[in-house]
Parts: structure tokens; sequence; C-alpha cells
């Protein structure tokens, strides 16, 4: 038997006592058991839900609910049959409503979020197309005309039906910051403005507060229906193996779980402490670790957080406030955006890329920095780089290539679009017509870290220009995934002109 130790119930940040407890058994109890009158449900992995003595519990003054609750919790840790008991803790959305004027001119030009972030250089190349992400949170404006085209149906697990209608806001905010259309001449952007949104809404009706099992119930959920993504603006009062458990199925599944660090300006909430996944920290407008952001050893990253806009339940567009909350869908756009580029990346990889890509906060006060996407979609990519633009006829060329790490085998193309059409390069260092057909460079190339070197003038000799058509010339450089027959991101060009 799994024995836990009840913490203080009296510094849960919601305050609340829990009135049910989380059971798992070893073996599922008998039908009498299951159906007895503190039985409330069963989650999706097989957990009990039970009631804590129902309207004794209830009349009860908080005192008296803490001893009652820990009495039924020393009555199930006795039965050799129960792994572990634990409170089925409440959580709360990490956001700090702070009021903040809608402006005259709503869009894009006061998101300074996606500035920082470099969100339209991370456009370029990828917005998440093809990318399904969970938001778990309090459901969504399913009518908002700045959000309704990138949503998926979902589920209501806060009031048990198929309508995850937001009542609260909450999660209309946090949807408008990761996925809101781009470019429908309406106001806002999200960061991965083509990703299709899983709405699962936790809270019953307008409820600022949930409870774990339905966190928990929400993640496998989410993991059922192929996001790839969970995105969870939330903390819970204290750790439970419940909800571990199914954030540790949902990365076993390969899914990238992004989770808002938490808003007391001390040490990391849970789940965001959670080894494996993404742990969301906030920066403000000077690039300074927000005051209010908890952080620690656990957080991957962070991200504006503070004076943000974002969709507004109603379909307006607005003053979100600031919190973990929001700068969590964030790092959760940056994902889809990267996993659209590879979806073949898993979750270490992707915290290893923005560890590495990001910028600095400001005072180094922590040991993490804010996240980058365009920087970090751009080091996915290979490149060509000329040591100059421009050339003359007895010239001759050399040119330096660069290669990302990869999360799996690529193939490697090279070609050059000239005045008299465009050739593709060969292993041994001819040149083909692609009108015959693009010729593979390199086949089945992998790396777990970039590669620099020249290509010509290293692989293959310098090219002399002497006898070449004047004109510009666009060297272009791809990786394609050989099983998926699809190019890695993006096409990159570099012109010169020769003279």
């Amino acid at each position: 038997m799994t024995a836990l130790a009840l913490p203080s119930l009296a510094q849960a940040a919601t305050g609340l006592v829990p009135d049910q407890i989380l059971v798992k058994y070893r073996a599922q109890p008998g039908f009498a058991a299951a159906q007895s009158a503190d039985a409330v449900r069963t989650t999706r992995a097989g957990v009990q839900v039970l009631r804590v003595d129902g309207q004794h519990f209830a009349m009860a003054d908080a005192s008296d609910r803490r001893l009652l609750l820990q009495q039924k919790l020393a009555e199930l840790r006795a039965d050799p049959n129960v792994i572990y008991a634990e409170p089925d803790y409440y959580g709360e959305f990490a956001d700090m409503p702070v009021p903040v004027a809608t402006p005259n001119d709503p869009g894009v030009s006061q998101a300074w979020n996606l500035e920082k972030i470099g969100a339209r250089q991370l456009w370029s190349v990828a917005s998440g197309n093809g990318i399904k992400v969970a938001v778990v949170d309090s459901g969504v404006d399913l009518t908002h005309p700045d959000l309704k085209d990138n949503l998926l149906p979902g589920y209501n697990f806060g009031d048990r039906n198929a309508n995850p209608q937001d009542q609260l806001g909450h999660g209309t905010k946090v949807s408008g910051l990761l996925a809101a259309v781009r470019g429908n001449a309406l106001a806002g952007a999200g960061v991965a403005p083509l990703a299709k949104l899983l709405p699962i809404k936790i809270n019953a009706g307008a409820s600022g507060t949930f409870k774990t099992s339905d966190v928990a119930d929400s993640v496998d959920y989410a993991v059922a229906q192929g996001a790839k993504v969970i995105n969870l603006s939330l903390t819970i009062d204290e750790d439970t193996q419940t909800l571990a458990a199914a954030i540790e199925r949902a990365k076993e599944a390969g899914v990238v779980v992004v989770v808002a660090s938490g808003n007391q300006g001390g040490a990391v909430a849970f789940p965001a402490t959670i080894p494996g996944v993404i742990a969301v920290g906030a920066s403000n407008e000077s690039d300074q670790l927000a005051g209010f952001s908890n952080t620690g050893p656990e957080v991957t990253i962070a991200a504006p957080g503070t004076n943000l806009y974002s969709t507004l339940l109603g379909g307006g567009f607005g003053g979100a406030g600031q919190g973990t909350s929001f700068a969590a869908p964030t790092v959760s756009g940056v994902v889809a955006a990267l996993l659209e580029v590879d979806p073949r990346l898993g979750s270490s990889q992707i915290a290893s890329l923005l560890k590495q890509t990001a910028k600095p906060i400001a005072g180094n006060t922590v040991s993490y920095g804010i996240v980058q996407g365009g920087a970090a979609m751009l080091t996915r990519l290979p490149d060509l780089t000329l040591p100059k633009k421009t050339f003359a006829a007895g010239d001759s060329l050399t040119l330096d290539y660069s290669l990302p790490p990869t999360a799996g085998l690529v193939d490697i193309y090279v070609a050059v679009r000239t005045p008299n059409g465009e050739f593709g390069l060969m292993p041994d260092g001819r040149w083909q017509d692609t009108s015959q057909g693009y010729p593979v460079l390199a086949k089945g190339y992998q790396a777990s870290g970039s590669l620099h070197g020249q290509l010509f003038g290293g692989v293959f000799p310098p090219i002399a220009l002497t006898g070449l058509p004047a004109g510009v010339y666009t060297w272009r450089t791809g990786l394609v995934d050989p099983v998926a027959g699809r190019v890695v991101g993006t096409i990159i060009e570099t012109p010169m002109t020769l003279q």
C-alpha cells in the first residue's frame, strides 16, 4: 500500500477544502462498492471518484471538513486493495486580471508580444497548419468571429456535456493568443493562426475553479482525440498522482504538454513541476521576469505575459490581463508551428530548441530565457551563404552550407535558378536540368546537432563564373522527409547577381 501524507490544506491557493477523493484500486471494487452512496464516477483512466460524507461534510466548517477529509483518507489508505487515495484538489486558472483599456484600433499593432517573439519571421515558414492543439480551460466562445474557423468539436467535463461554451472568458483569451485567425480583417492574430483548437471545458458553468479529476479526464480525452499539443493555463492546489499519471500517458503518446508555472511569485506550481512538460513563466515588455511569475529549475522558457490583448467572451477583442496563463499559449503556438515543419519532433527536442534560441531575461536573474519563435524556426532549416551578393564574370564562387539537427532521416536537395533555367546538384557534382526532376544531393541524412561547411570550395571545387550569362542566380535548398514525401519547413532561397 502506498501511503501519502496529506499536505496542509490551509495553504491551498483556492482556499477550498476538497469534497471528493481520488482512489486507485489494485483491482476494481465490487459492484456494491462502486455503486455506494460515496461513489461519484470513474475517470477515463479507471480512478474512482468518491465524495466525502455528503450532507454532513457540506454543512461543516472548514476545520471540520479537513478533519472529515483526513478521516476518510485514513480509512481508504488502510484498505490493502488501495494503491493510493488522494484529495480531488481544486485548481484555478493561472491569470491575473488587470484592467487594461480596450484600444481604439485593436489588432496586431497592439500585440507587443508577437513582435517580441519574432512571430512574423515564424509565420514566413509555418503557422501551425494541420496541428491539433487541445486547450484544457474554461472552454471557448464557440461563435467568436476570430476563433470559430479554427475550432474543432470539443467536450465539457465541468458540466458533463458536449458543449464547451466558455462562460468565464479565460479560455477564450487563451485561445485567441494561441490561434486567432490571421488575415481576416478582424482584430488580433494568434501565434499559430492556422492551428486547429480542441476546446475542453473543465469548470462547471462560470466557476473560476475546477477539480483535478476533470483535468485528468481532459488530458486523456485530448490524447484520444489526436491532439499533438495540450495547453494547460492552470495550477492545482497540490500534486496529485491522478493528474501526473494522465500527463505521463500524454507524454508517452508523443504529445507536447505546455503548462503555466503559476502566479504567486514563488516556487513553480503543479502540474508545471512534472518532469518532461514545457513549463512557462511570464516576461514583461522590458524583457524582465514578471514579478508575479513563479520561477525555479522546472521552468523551461518564459513568454510575454503582461498587458496583453486577445479575443474576449461575446465576440470582442481587448485587454486580456496578465499571468502565466497567457504566456503558455504563446509557447504552445510556437510548438504547433515547429510541429508543422517537422511532426517527428519530440517534447525534449522542442524544449532544447526553445532554450537554445531564447533571448536572455533582462538582468540574467534566471537560467531560462524568453521564447523566440522566429529564431527557433530558422534553426530547423538548411541554409546556403554566399561571401557576397554581386559577382564579376571572372570570379570564382564559393558557397557555405548550414544543416540543422533533424528529428529523423531527411534527403537534401540543392538547386540553382539561372537565366538559362533551373538545375539541380547531383551527388557527383554534376548538374541536372530540373525539368527532368530534382536530383537528391544526399539521401538519409540525420544529425542531432547542426553541421556547417563549404559546399563549393570544400565538398566540391569552386565554380568558375567565366562564360556564364549575366543576371540573377537564385540558390535553393531544402530538406525532404522521404517517408512522408514532404518538405521539412520550406525551401530556402539565396539570390546573387552576376554582372
